[in-house]
């Protein structure tokens, strides 16, 4: 005690550094080992029969059911089970408003309940002629709507991407996920804190919209001009993603195109494309092993400025296998296009897309 006075020990504010730099460099090194290992453990886990197509078709189905519950699916309702149908049975109906008719067809936005207190908005066009048409999704990305992606005041990295299926004669509904541009298309929001409190619950923003997506297939499959046996999906970057996870889960997509997504996972890995245990269970190679045998188109931009070629590169040829093994390597096309971050501006995509619907 000097005069009273507790005499304390002090030091410089980075003496104990060293030990914090031990402590991150061994979290990371624990990551890193257990990366290296989930390879291993994702061949030992997803374990298709790849005997024949029928018996791989049937083998994966357990894997379905793993990959839904993973993203929180079946959603559930805090008003009941999730359901398109009124408490007596009946069909609510769809909600189409007129906004155009012109060269190629009419448009509709379109308000479609996929549960109680859940709709799904788009844009739906239908083409001049007479149907059933084949129905194509065409899905925006990031910071984007449909009214972007079909190129109503700009089209920008979409390229055009859903008049030019619509031109193709197929009937297009293009969906708007939680993910346009803030104060320029809508009120702000925070994604990731959405899916935080949808996780916390059980569920996950990713099950809400893949929800919406199959939901609005549930209805417009009923129109008696769409040909539910024609039914594709395309999408840009984040629509790719949807894309790919919607087509794993909803077997009447009998065709996908995927632009700009699939990748090295643990390269490029965001918390709304996270689940416990996905890295040793579910990456995108995987996924496209619930497509599979289906047709599935995947592309990457040579000068992509998020996602690095390589990547898609290595990734699509691990997805390949699973087609390769079936003898099914037609039905499977993995192209780097000369581009960046954008919907292939040559036609190479929708060939197949068509060749297939």
């Amino acid at each position: 005690m000097l005069n009273g006075i507790e005499d304390l020990y002090h030091e410089r504010d980075d003496a104990g550094n060293s030990h914090r730099e031990k402590q991150h460099a061994e979290l990371e090194a624990w990551i890193g080992e257990l990366q290296k290992l989930s390879d291993s453990r994702r061949r030992s886990y997803f374990a298709p029969n790849y005997a024949d197509i029928r018996a791989y078709a049937s083998s994966i189905e357990r894997y379905r059911e793993d990959f839904a519950e993973m993203l929180g699916l079946p959603l559930i309702s805090p008003w009941g089970e999730p359901s398109i149908q009124g408490e007596r049975g009946e069909l609510h109906e769809s909600e189409y408003t007129l906004v155009a008719e012109d060269g190629l067809g009419e448009i509709y936005r379109v308000e479609i309940p996929v549960s109680a207190g859940l709709t799904a908005y788009g844009l739906f066009f239908l083409p001049k002629g007479e149907g059933p048409f084949p129905l194509v999704i065409s899905q925006h990305g990031g910071q984007g709507t449909p009214e972007l992606a079909a190129d109503f005041f700009g089209s920008e990295n979409y390229n055009d991407m859903t008049r030019r299926i619509l031109r193709r004669g197929a009937a297009v509904f293009a969906p708007q996920l939680l993910l346009w541009e803030s104060e320029r298309f809508g009120p702000g929001f925070d994604r990731k804190q959405i899916d935080v409190q949808l996780k916390q619950l059980g569920s996950s923003i990713t099950a809400i919209e893949v929800h919406k997506l199959r939901g609005s297939l549930d209805h417009l499959l009923r129109r008696p001009d769409i040909d539910g046996e024609r039914v594709g999906m395309v999408g840009l970057s984040y629509g790719g993603f949807y894309t790919l996870f919607t087509a794993a889960l909803d077997t009447r997509i009998t065709v996908a195109v995927v632009s700009c997504f699939l990748n090295d996972r643990m390269a490029y890995g965001r918390s709304d494309w996270t689940w416990t245990d996905s890295g040793n269970r579910f990456l995108d190679a995987e996924v496209c092993g619930l497509i599979c045998p289906r047709p599935l188109y995947m592309e990457g931009g040579s000068r992509d400025e998020l996602f690095h070629a390589q990547g898609f590169i290595e990734e699509s040829a691990r997805a390949g296998l699973h087609y390769d093994r079936l003898g099914l390597g037609d039905r499977f096309q993995a192209v780097v296009f000369e581009g960046a971050h954008e919907f292939n501006p040559e036609d190479e995509p929708l060939h197949f897309l068509f060749r297939y619907l």
